[in-house]
C-alpha cells in the first residue's frame, strides 16, 4: 500500500516545520568556548552565592554573559546563521 498524495504532503509539511523550527533556535556561536569555576559541596554541586542557590547552567550562562561584553564572543543568534557562517569561509580583505 502506497502512501496517498495528502499523507506524503502532511509527511513533507512537518518536516519543513522541524526544520525550520530547528534553524531558528537562537544558540550560541560554535566557537565561543566559556570557562568557569566555582566551590562545590560533597555532591559536586556548586555552594550557594549570597544566600542563593546556584546551578551550573546558571553559572555558565552569567560566564559566557561576561564574555559577550567583554566584546570576546557573539551574542546568541539564530542557528541558520551559524550554518551560513561556517560555510561561506573567510571573507576577503
Amino acid at each position: 500500500m502506497r502512501p496517498g498524495r495528502r499523507t506524503r504532503t502532511l509527511l513533507l509539511s512537518c518536516l519543513v516545520i522541524a526544520l525550520g523550527w530547528y534553524g531558528t533556535e537562537t544558540v550560541r556561536p560554535p566557537d565561543c568556548d566559556v570557562s568557569f569555576g566555582a566551590f562545590t559541596d560533597a555532591n559536586a554541586q556548586p555552594l550557594p552565592e549570597n544566600g542563593k542557590a546556584v546551578t551550573w547552567e546558571e553559572l555558565d550562562e552569567r560566564a559566557y554573559q561576561q564574555e559577550v561584553a567583554a566584546g570576546r564572543c557573539e551574542p546568541p543568534a539564530a542557528r541558520w546563521r551559524h550554518w551560513l557562517d561556517r560555510h561561506e569561509g573567510p571573507t576577503p580583505e
